[in-house]
């Protein structure tokens, strides 16, 4: 098993490269030091180190604009988590934190502060599904349709990214799978 983030997500790096260049591609560009700070800064939160490392190699995946709306979103290019989900850049990652917490008006949510969310579906789907990791305890949960469906589903940002790897792995494999690689890019069944 990985023995840090950098290690894990490194080998998700490397096998987009070899085996879904189009998806590899779709990376977003390292984010630096003052960007994650002013993220963190505007939502309150301090980011797991973990998360900050990773974000410091590639931030998120690549977005594209939605006209309708005049918000962003992943691209499909990005889109290679199990489900079609992807990986969130800072922008998407304060939106959603912001979006997701109570209002002032509002009886407590279900959401907590020290949640950030880094995965998500698609924003063409409503992002109602995805992933955060506890800014306290470094742990990652899992969300779905308004409501926490799983909390501490991985010990650390490490072992999510070890499972990516994984799901990624199966395409390859004999075992069926909803996902396959089509002109270099990983796509949906």
């Amino acid at each position: 098993m990985p023995s840090d983030v950098g290690e894990s997500w490194q080998r998700v790096v490397s096998w987009l490269r070899e085996y879904a260049p189009v998806s590899h591609r779709a990376l977003g560009e390292a984010a630096s030091k003052e960007e994650i700070a002013a993220v963190e800064e505007k939502i309150g939160v301090r980011f797991p180190e973990e998360l900050r490392a990773y974000l410091k190699v590639n931030n998120g995946t690549v977005t594209r604009l939605y006209e309708s709306s005049g918000l962003t979103g992943s691209c499909p290019e990005g889109e290679f988590l199990v489900g079609g989900w992807a990986l969130l850049p800072l922008s998407s990652i304060e939106r959603l934190h912001c979006q997701m917490m109570p209002g002032p008006n509002d009886a407590e949510g279900y959401w907590r502060k020290e949640w950030i969310p880094f995965a998500a579906e698609s924003f063409a789907c409503g992002e109602m599904y995805g992933f955060f990791i506890d800014g306290k305890s470094g742990s990652v949960g899992q969300w779905s349709d308004g409501d926490v469906e799983t909390m501490d589903l991985f010990p650390d940002l490490s072992e999510f990214f070890a499972s990516v790897l994984d799901d990624l792995e199966r395409i390859l494999g004999q075992e069926e799978t909803s996902q396959w690689i089509q002109d270099g890019c990983i796509t949906l069944g």
